[in-house]
């Protein structure tokens, strides 16, 4: 049985605009034959969140007005209503601040959501609301001397069953400080290499990722790493000068030893590119640069429409055309450079592409 949590009070109204917002007090009615929607709120990853405020709203004299809100229970569910015949947008929120806001589906605006048209009564199902987590792990690296270890690589990583996977890996400044932004709520745990004498470590000074420490996030802490400064080499003397001489040696052929080479660092992103534009058909899409370390990469850029590709559409820019209604957007890029290994990252999706 899920139990929602009702939120009392007088329910609020968004004005239909550009550049500006107002709320006005509005009651919360349901005429009609009631209705009721449902659905599941989860993070990115897929993880069930508790505690999302879920809002209704319907436009009444050129205002969008709350008509009902819930609080999602321990399964990421909830269950808002009783509405009134008509069309509905749908925002979620979270009071905690570890997720960003949206509104149903995958839409940042009011103006550029989902209409949820209920006009038959009963219960619509919506699909479900994946979030984006925007807390924070922040601290800094440094060597065991004290000083700072600037531009070391600092990966995020989430629990895949009994795995730690990477997630983000971000830069550390001149004076070793980091912020590894854009995290959802629960476990993560963090890698911290120099990528100049190689020296790893996982959190809490563990030398193997499988043997690391837990995070949970939020978190206000600083994880501060302290990495095993490399000794540099001792010389080696020369040898006593030897008065006595000695029979010449019988030359011995050298042997070649065989070397295993040392794997190259990857391209490190350190700005997610992102898709901007307006998701309507003749208009245009660009997908920004991003940012990279190093600094100097090339890219490849693929779009993609539902997550498949799209043909021939390889540029920076891609116009929207009638075929790509009703489908979202993305684009998977590819950084290289040269004595790194290539990174491959993926933009967040626009909204479905209207007419």
């Amino acid at each position: 049985m899920n139990v929602n949590t009702r939120l009392g009070g007088a329910a609020m109204a968004v004005a239909v605009g550009i550049t500006s917002t107002m709320l006005v007090a509005g009651p919360a009615d349901a005429v009609g034959p009631p209705t009721r929607i449902k659905g599941t709120v989860t993070s990115e990853s897929g993880t069930p969140l508790a505690g999302i405020r879920v809002s209704t709203l319907a436009e009444e004299s050129g205002q969008w007005v709350v008509k009902d809100d819930a609080i999602t229970d321990d399964l990421g569910k909830y269950n808002v209503g009783k509405l009134a015949d008509g069309v509905y947008r749908v925002r979620f929120d979270d009071p905690a601040g570890t997720y960003a806001s949206e509104f149903y589906d995958d839409a940042a605006t009011i103006e550029t959501s989902t209409p949820v048209n209920l006009t038959s009564g009963g219960m619509q199902t919506l699909a479900v609301a994946k979030l984006a987590g925007v807390a924070h792990l922040v601290g800094t690296v440094t060597w065991s001397d004290g000083s700072s270890v600037a531009g070391a690589e600092v990966t995020a990583y989430v629990r895949q069953g009994l795995e730690w996977t990477p997630l983000t890996t971000v830069t550390a400044d001149i004076d070793g400080r980091y912020d590894v932004d854009g995290l959802s709520g629960g476990a993560h745990t963090l890698g911290f290499r120099d990528p100049v004498s190689g020296v790893t470590e996982y959190w809490d000074d563990h030398a193997a990722l499988a043997d690391a420490d837990a995070v949970t996030v939020p978190s206000a802490l600083s994880y501060d790493a302290v990495l095993t400064k490399p000794l540099p080499p001792t010389p080696t003397p020369d040898p006593a000068p030897n008065p006595t001489p000695n029979p010449t040696p019988t030359p011995v052929a050298p042997v070649a030893v065989a070397q295993t080479p040392t794997a190259p660092a990857a391209v490190v992103m350190v700005k997610r590119p992102r898709i901007k534009g307006v998701a309507t058909a003749g208009e245009r899409l660009k997908v920004t640069r991003g940012t990279w370390n190093p600094t100097t990469i090339t890219r490849t850029v693929q779009w993609l429409a539902n997550g498949k590709k799209i043909k021939g559409a390889t540029k920076n820019r891609l116009r929207l055309t009638d075929a790509l209604v009703g489908k979202r957007i993305s684009v998977k890029v590819v950084a290289s450079a040269p004595g790194r290994t290539p990174v491959t990252v993926t933009t967040r999706r626009t909204t479905r592409v209207v007419d």
